[in-house]
């Protein structure tokens, strides 16, 4: 059993929540511990964070982070950072440590911008859509084995960007992610709107029928705070993913089993804890370990 199978021992999958074409399946877990965390959000609300190019002439794989806050600040896979000399994603899940600076593993969702439009990066209301985001798991597991670092490869990145803009028919004069979700805004919040935050540690998502995968933390406070970021994420493929495939996934416990099936490798994570990803025939991911919790886990069906 893996690290990740571990905390989901004890896990109970709650009714879902269904718009449109989207179903969204709470996930219960007993914890038992006290959230010894911010998010980026509330870091950022605080003045305990700021985030800004590596120095003036700015690094596109890597920004800084400046945490002189009494906690760890978590940062979650696909969280957008907006401003500074071009948008940017994060690669991983991570913990700053309090009082501290730190280099974090970035990708570019702006390719046509090289200049600066404000000192430091600001939050943005989403995250990475989902295939993006199980894109950058998957290359950055393969350059962690490859021993290259939290590498999500930002050319297969920008190919992504690219066709989403495409599909929804967007358009960007700097190739920009963020112009995508703007202009799809109308769309999305028809699905913010009849998806309430579950008192949930996680939730497991399907589009047309199809388990495509999910998120769980260590405490329901910190997917509330995530909610909206997320259910957009999700939601941008789902606007655009109009049929299921053939021999699709359908059965949330048969997903969380194979959760339970998948080999593990651990890493040094980028700040504190440990790095796990999760590989198999039907489900890819990563998770994040700190103090021997689970404190954040993206899931991917490894075929959706």
């Amino acid at each position: 059993m893996n690290k990740v199978a571990q905390f989901l021992s004890g896990v109970t999958i709650g009714q879902p929540q269904v718009h449109d074409n989207m179903a969204v399946y709470p996930l219960h877990l007993q914890n038992g511990h006290q959230r010894a965390y911010d998010t980026l959000d509330e870091a950022l609300a605080a003045k305990t964070l700021e985030v800004s190019e590596v120095s003036e002439s700015g690094s596109v794989p890597n920004l800084k982070v400046h945490n002189h806050g009494k906690k760890p600040v978590l940062l979650v896979i696909g969280e957008e950072l907006v401003g500074a000399k071009q948008n940017r994603v994060l690669n991983t899940s991570l913990l700053v440590p309090a009082e501290s600076d730190l280099a974090i593993p970035v990708s570019c969702v702006e390719r046509g911008r090289w200049s600066y439009r404000s000192r430091n990066f600001d939050s943005s209301v989403t995250t990475s859509h989902f295939s993006l985001r199980k894109a950058q798991t998957e290359n950055v597991t393969t350059s962690l084995r490859a021993k290259t670092g939290f590498d999500a490869d930002q050319r297969a990145v920008w190919k992504e960007v690219d066709r989403k803009i495409t599909t929804t028919g967007s358009l960007s004069t700097t190739s920009a992610l963020h112009d995508v979700y703007e202009q799809s805004e109308t769309r999305l919040i028809s699905y913010l709107n009849a998806f309430t935050p579950p008192e949930a540690q996680g939730m497991i998502v399907a589009v047309n029928g199809e388990v495509i995968g999910g998120d769980l933390f260590d405490h329901a406070e910190t997917l509330r705070a995530l909610w909206p970021k997320l259910l957009r994420g999700y939601a941008l493929d789902a606007i655009d993913r109009t049929t299921g495939k053939e021999n699709a996934l359908t059965d949330t416990k048969e997903f969380i089993t194979a959760v339970g099936t998948a080999n593990d490798e651990i890493y040094e994570s980028v700040g504190l804890g440990k790095d796990i990803r999760l590989s198999g025939g039907v489900v890819t991911g990563s998770g994040l370990l700190w103090e021997d919790k689970l404190v954040h886990a993206s899931l991917f069906h490894a075929k959706a």
